[in-house]
Formats: structure tokens, sequence, C-alpha cells
């Protein structure tokens, strides 16, 4: 299957040449909130506001999560006359641009003015419509909307495939529309924009870097059987992210609590009984982490789609665990960019049954030697898990003798590890339990004298790994 579809990607790259996307934007995985999944389309000026006043409260914005994403449900409709698009104004009563100079105005302590916000749209006639909410999509209005958008301040745009053809050549086409427009407005606002492709397919891989900053690469994972797709899908496309350009494997999922729980909560978003198409939303708290773990090793945009004010302790510890952030803003020189699968096959997981099969090992290379590794498990019972010399191959050096080991989630050194390499996590947890390593060089093989001082390398030196491309 990899082999075909890596054949598939070759011929498809012969099919479409296109510009680079260089607008300076998404140098690493962008990170914030996403509407999508905490409101569905019930968003709200009010949610909105108090999501980014919890980003900061929290601490998370500190640590980089600024981008404020409003998703589908905020569009009202487009004037008949002038063909401009307005906001719902019993959602939003103050008006997008307002909000976003809002949002823009909030100092995070000790970084200053650091929040952005996003919005949402489609390339089609229609954006994503559920029984509740319709509205306009960008065909045929791609400037016009740009210059909306421009104007309103938006940092970051999503802009997804419904309601349009679903042609590769005709999508490739539409999204160039949108990227060329988006930056048309840069002249007028000096304000680069963010932007996100979602056909949600992996075929739009090789050529994402052309069309956006990043691109999703699988239908929307709204629970964890569905993430496990999103992993599989992705594990054949490392070799496509770079900086400014990343696979977009979906949002980080909540466990629904704030969101669909509004009939006990007035502080919910919405009651699920209203919206049908929800039904199956949202993951445990371990699979959350699990998720936060692949999705750093996977260098994949890291928006969390639920109320960082009414989360568990839980929760926000799993999505401000520095050490896991450095591994998805981290990267060795000149690539690769994204973690690869090193063991194991494709992931499974039937939520209605909660029946699942695989293991997996993944592992990104980070900066001066070092490496993460995490070990997955979505058998039917809590498994051992294996990284074997070979696996190892994958991410040492050659010369390397002897790592530290760190272990990201229990936040302790587990002792070194010497040659022959292996390790085995113990009983992983069923359904999406996981282990996260990271290695560090303590010791290599004497090696050709590099200077006139120098005839060994040991114990690298790195002081500052985050954001090194």
């Amino acid at each position: 299957m990899v082999r075909l579809l890596a054949a598939l990607f070759a011929w498809l790259n012969t099919l479409h040449v296109a510009r680079a996307l260089e607008n300076g934007q998404g140098l690493m995985p962008p990170m914030g909130y996403s509407s999508r999944s905490d409101c569905s389309t019930e968003v709200t000026e009010w949610r909105i506001k108090n999501v980014t006043l919890s980003l900061i409260e929290t601490g998370l914005a500190a640590k980089g999560y600024v981008y404020v994403n409003i998703d589908e449900g905020w569009l009202a409709g487009r004037n008949v006359t002038t063909g401009k698009i307005y906001a719902n104004p019993h959602k939003f009563p103050s008006g997008i641009k307002a909000l976003a100079d809002w949002v823009h105005d909030q100092v995070v302590p000790g970084k200053g003015n650091i929040m952005k916000i996003g919005l949402y749209t489609s390339r089609g006639t229609c954006q994503c419509s559920t029984n509740t909410y319709h509205g306009p999509g960008s065909q045929w209005h791609v400037s016009e909307d740009a210059h909306w958008l421009g104007y309103a301040g938006m940092d970051y745009l999503k802009e997804e495939s419904c309601c349009s053809s679903q042609n590769h050549s005709v999508a490739i086409r539409e999204y160039e529309n949108m990227r060329d427009a988006l930056d048309a407005t840069t002249r007028f606002t000096n304000r680069s924009v963010f932007f996100s492709v979602c056909g949600r397919g992996s075929w739009y891989a090789p050529v994402g870097a052309s069309l956006g900053n990043s691109w999703c690469v699988a239908k929307h994972g709204s629970h964890w059987g569905a993430l496990s797709n999103s992993i599989n899908e992705n594990a054949a496309l490392w070799n496509f992210s770079r900086p400014g350009a990343w696979n977009d494997p979906d949002l980080l999922q909540g466990t629904g609590v704030g969101s669909n729980d509004l009939p006990q909560n007035p502080r919910g978003c919405y009651d699920p009984r209203q919206a049908p198409h929800t039904h199956d939303w949202y993951v445990t708290e371990e699979q959350s982490r699990a998720q936060f773990s692949m999705w750093a090793v996977m260098s994949a945009p890291l928006l969390i789609s639920a109320d960082v004010g009414q989360v568990s302790q839980y929760s926000l510890e799993t999505w401000g665990n520095e050490e896991v952030i450095a591994v998805s803003q981290s990267f060795v020189r000149g690539g690769p960019y994204q973690g690869q699968r090193l063991f194991g096959e494709d992931l499974k997981f039937d939520k209605r049954s909660a029946k699942g099969k695989g293991v997996n090992v993944w592992g990104k290379k980070l900066p001066c030697g070092s490496f993460a590794l995490v070990f997955i498990n979505n058998n039917n019972e809590a498994s051992d898990v294996l990284c074997d010399m070979w696996c190892f191959e994958q991410m040492v050096e050659a010369d390397v003798t002897q790592y530290s080991m760190r272990d990201l989630w229990a936040r302790n050194n587990t002792g070194t590890l010497k040659k022959p390499f292996s390790y085995t996590a113990l009983q992983v947890p069923k359904h999406g339990g996981v282990v996260m390593l990271r290695f560090k060089v303590i010791s290599t093989w004497p090696v050709r004298e590099v200077s006139p001082h120098t005839k060994y390398r040991i114990g690298r030196r790195c002081d500052s790994t985050v954001g090194e491309v």
C-alpha cells in the first residue's frame, strides 16, 4: 500500500507544477484553538472571548497556543447587492473585525500581544452544513472574501471542500485562487494569513506546499477510531512536511466536557439531541494524551478543539506538557521534519464495539543526535510494545554508544540505554495507551579528528533545540 501511494503521489506531481507558497507563515506547526469539535456550528463571540482568556489564564498561550480559530457556524449570509459576506449578528453582535481587534489586544504575561484569530470558509458554493446551519461558500467570490478577511484582521483561514468539485485539478485550481487572493491582501493589510487547506485526502500532500501552510490528510478525526485512521494515513506522508508546510491529521479532541453538555451546563455549547452529526464525537482523557503524543511526533498542527476553561487538570497537563511541545516544535537541520512509523502496521479501533487492534512505535529525530519515541497500543488488552535493534537503527547515529532516557509523561529520567539498542514499553494500556520517551546522547565511539583540539564527540552540547531548523 505504501508503495502504491508513493507511485500515486509521484504521478500527481507530474500532472501539476505550481509555485511554492512563501508567505512566511507556519515555520513551526501552529498551536491554538478551533471551535469545530468544541461547539459544532454553535460558536459565538462569547465563546471565543472566553476561550481566549482561558488560553491566557491557564498559561497555554505563553506556551505557544496563540491561534483562536472560528470554524463553521459564524456566517449569516452574503449581501445580494454588494456580494459581501456578513457574520450572524446574534452570535457575533460586535462583528468579526471588532472581535479580531479584541483578540489582538489581549496581553499574554511576559509575551505581549501575541494572540491571533482565524476564520473558516469553503471553496464551494456553501460552507459545510448541518441541520442547524447553512452558509455560503467562497466560490465565485474569492477576491471579495479574501479582501473582507484581510480587512477583518484574520491571521488564519481554514478552507474546506464542501459543495464543490472533487476533481483533483479543479480542487487544486480553486485552492490556488484563494492562496493568491490572500497573498494579494497583504499589500493593504500588512498581515500575512496562515492558509489551511482542508480537502481531507492524502492526495493533497504532494502539492500541499504549493497551496497552503497545512493540508488535511484524512476525514474528520472526531473519535479515537477516526484519529487512528488519521495516524495511518499520515504514515506514508512524512516526507512532504517542512517549515511552512505541514500534514494536518486533524484537531486535538476533547472529552466533550463543556461542549455537548448544554442541558446540564450553561457554559456548554450545544445539546447533542439537536446535533445528531456529533453522536460519535470525542475521546477519553487517555486517548487525548495518546493523540497529543502522536501529533507531537508527527509535527502536526496542535489546535485544541475544547474549551480549556472547562476541561480537567489532566487535560491541561496533557496539552501543556512543555517537553512534549518541544518535540513538536523541534527539528534537525534539513529534515526529516515529521516523525515516522518505525514498527507496526495500521492501527484499528471501532468506537461502537469498543474493539481495536495494533501496536506502533513512532520516532522523530531531534537536534544534537536526540530523538523521541512513541509506543502506542490499540489492542484489546494491555500489551508490551518492543522497539528492537532494527527499530532503533532508524533513529540512532552510527557512532553513538549510550543514551539517557526520559519518560515525558511520567516526567522522570528512567536510566540509560547502551548498545545493542532495544527497549520494551511494558504493559501499555489498551485502546490508546501510550508511552513517550526522549533519548539524548551520552557517549560515542572515538572518531576521526573534527578539529585540532577534538578527537571525541562525547555528550554533544544542545543548549536550545526548540525551533532549530
